[in-house]
């Protein structure tokens, strides 16, 4: 008998970070499985088999910030308590074996209702971002995922038993054997889409702001470079925060040296294959998506240095000191520099391929559901 799984994502369709294309291509990989019978329950978008968005007032709405203004809450919250109350009929009638979830403040609401209803579904918490052991979600729910060693350590010290976790790293879409483009493919694909085609490309994935991805850090190390400059590209979603730093990169770049753009999920591939390095400032991570969207088409990867980014990468990265000014500047130069040496290319993308690839992992993710499940 196949386990009746519910994957929910309450901001798939509204917006695209990790937790929305982690929850999109773990569904698409679980489907395949015969032991599951799972349904991607998402906040927006078409409905499809298996596929069903739900009504919700989502984060960018006015009316959930009006909402979350008068209640002293957030927007988010918002949307996840309006997205639980449609997921309620579903699970009443369905009946599910395992939810499984990204967003704490639902796993909360799941659980409290599991507690009032006597239901005997079971959660399984993917604790991407990550979240401080402290934090209830980790008391509520049935199996915490851990992406990264760091994490499950850090919650084995705060007391949480090494039996309510499972160390399963995050999976990805990754092809089996790279394609890199011809210079002239290369060329033709970044006029297509609006790029000058001979400067070095810089790229950095990630929301647009100066809080956790830290952009207006990475414009500073840039604008230190002697000129001729790399160009450099933001691309990520944006919000109010965004236009300081999209000044900020026209001032001290100039317009013709940098942009920052919002694209679709599926034209970010197109930015990875015309780039020459790629960049994330931030200085914690739970395990970005965006290391190993970047690795898999080959690029040399700049990050800080701290422990998920020594997991990832190991000997493939290029780590620095991010709390420094200069750092980043001398390991852009260092890259760029190398670059001729496509050999490294191919060796960055089966590494990545053979660690992360959905065709490898597949198998520990089945597994962990039917862990938690019995």
């Amino acid at each position: 008998m196949k386990l009746k799984v519910f994957l929910i994502c309450t901001g798939l369709g509204h917006v695209m970070r990790g937790y929305e294309s982690f929850a999109e291509q773990a569904f698409q990989a679980l489907s395949k499985d015969p032991s599951l019978d799972i349904i991607l329950f998402k906040g927006g978008g078409k409905r499809k088999a298996k596929e069903i968005p739900l009504w919700n007032l989502a984060r960018h709405t006015r009316t959930a910030c009006r909402i979350a203004k008068y209640t002293k809450t957030s927007a988010y919250i918002v949307e996840q308590i309006s997205f639980f109350f449609s997921l309620i009929p579903y699970i009443q009638t369905e009946k599910p074996d395992v939810i499984y979830f990204s967003d704490n403040d639902i796993g909360n609401f799941l659980a409290h209702w599991r507690r009032f209803t006597k239901q005997s579904y079971k959660l399984l918490f993917c604790n991407g971002a990550p979240l401080r052991p402290k934090s209830p979600i980790f008391g509520n729910c049935d199996l915490i995922q851990q992406v990264a060693p760091q994490h499950y350590h850090n919650c084995l010290k705060a007391g949480i038993p090494a039996q309510k976790q499972t160390l399963v790293t995050a999976g990805t879409e990754i092809i089996a054997e790279l394609q890199m483009l011809m210079p002239s493919e290369k060329e033709a694909l970044r006029n297509k889409l609006g790029l000058p085609e001979k400067t070095p490309l810089i790229l950095s994935v990630g929301h647009i702001s100066k809080s956790h991805k830290r952009m207006d850090y990475l414009i500073h190390e840039v604008a230190s470079l002697p000129e001729p400059r790399p160009y450099l590209l933001l691309l990520g979603q944006q919000d109010g925060s965004s236009t300081e730093i999209i000044e900020l990169g026209n001032s001290l770049l100039g317009a013709e040296n940098f942009q920052g753009r919002t694209v679709a999920s599926h034209e970010v591939a197109n930015y990875y294959k015309i780039a020459d390095a790629f960049v994330l400032a931030s200085l914690s991570e739970g395990l970005a998506r965006v290391f190993l969207e970047a690795m898999s088409y080959g690029l040399p990867c700049i990050v800080h240095d701290y422990g998920v980014t020594r997991y990832t990468f190991e000997n493939e990265g290029y780590f620095g000191d991010f709390t420094h000014k200069g750092s980043l500047a001398d390991l852009i130069s260092q890259v760029l520099s190398e670059n001729g040496n496509k050999s490294r290319f191919y060796q960055r993308h089966n590494f990545v391929y053979e660690r992360f690839s959905w065709d490898k992992l597949i198998s520990s993710y089945v597994e962990m559901i039917q862990m938690v499940a019995n």
